[in-house]
């Protein structure tokens, strides 16, 4: 890395910080539980996932019109096949099927190709694709859910490999966007799902689904270190917060720093404060089996497998602008 990207990367950073400090002390200008009603925005997809938010405001989500296109919702509404993995990424033996995705810097789509087992990046105009990672150690990776970036660009990524609670042989990767290498940051987990790199950039949240909890690292020079609950949550209900033995699946960052849980069994909407680890709000996500969510323009949009469908909650802040 540069000097003078180091020193871009800093500013960048002290910005952010200055910004969450300001915001934290209007956490509580966010809504009651349960207070804010689904918008239904879409429907279609076969298995409803990975919605990410280019900088015009183009919805992408996975599996629409069926299980291995990418679809494309524009500003106006328009929606249509964006790109069919199997056209412009053909797997010898596999069909293509994306699972997490996260818009780039440069506008192009970073796919955890879970059918193919990939890390893949689609172009801009969604008419090629390049295979960034297939392998770790010389074997394939089995399963790739879920994506996140850093503020450089680099790339985190879970594979399950269909571990669960008894078998925790999940792992945890990060591909270096400089160099093209793959790290593995962390293994032996129990189906490590949806990731975020918190705003100060120094942290890794991953959610471990099959334990019902979100873990958290200390990132440092490429790797994750001392591994840590951030939060359980609740296997029973308690006021109005929903509980029971509800993966915790995709999630994304408010630009205060907040963190929000798509919760598949429960189909809800879990925030958490990454400092304290204290459970802050719960909303409705729009049905059962929520798998992930986004934020744009105020919104929270949400995927509902159950519904074949996307919903959006007005929520009334701003996602963490994280390419």
């Amino acid at each position: 890395m540069s000097n003078t990207t180091r020193i871009c990367l800093t500013l960048i950073l002290f910005a952010i910080a200055g910004r969450a400090s300001n915001l934290r002390g209007e956490e509580s200008e966010l809504p009651p539980n349960h207070s804010v009603e689904p918008e239904l925005y879409a429907t279609g997809f076969e298995f409803a996932e990975g919605p990410a938010f280019d900088r015009d405001g183009n919805l992408f989500v996975v599996n629409y019109r069926g299980n291995g296109n990418i679809g494309r919702i524009t500003a106006d509404g328009t929606a249509s096949v964006w790109c069919v993995l199997d056209e412009i990424a053909p797997i010898e033996g596999k069909r293509s099927q994306a699972n997490g995705l996260k818009v780039d810097s440069e506008g192009r789509l970073i796919v955890a190709d879970a059918g193919g087992g990939r890390l893949l990046r689609v172009a801009s105009d969604g008419k090629s694709a390049q295979v960034l990672a297939d392998r770790w150690n010389g074997a394939r990776f089995k399963s790739i859910n879920d994506v996140a970036l850093d503020l450089m660009g680099n790339i985190y990524f879970s594979d399950p490999g269909g571990s669960n609670a008894e078998t925790p042989i999940g792992s945890v990767y990060r591909f270096d966007i400089t160099t093209n290498t793959v790290t593995q940051l962390a293994t032996q987990l129990a189906f490590p799902n949806g990731l975020a790199v918190t705003i100060d950039q120094r942290h890794l949240c991953v959610a471990e689904s099959s334990r019902y909890r979100v873990l958290i690292y200390d990132l440092n020079g490429g790797n994750a270190e001392n591994e840590r609950v951030l939060i359980e949550f609740p296997q029973e209900s308690a006021g109005d917060i929903r509980g029971g033995a509800f993966d915790p699946d995709g999630m994304i960052l408010d630009e205060a720093g907040r963190l929000y849980v798509a919760m598949w069994i429960g189909g809800v909407i879990n925030v958490v404060d990454v400092a304290s680890g204290e459970l802050l709000r719960q909303y409705d996500a729009g049905g059962l089996k929520a798998t992930n969510c986004h934020f744009y323009d105020g919104y929270l949009y949400t995927t509902v497998a159950a519904k074949e469908a996307v919903f959006r909650l007005k929520l009334g802040v701003k996602g963490f602008n994280y390419n």
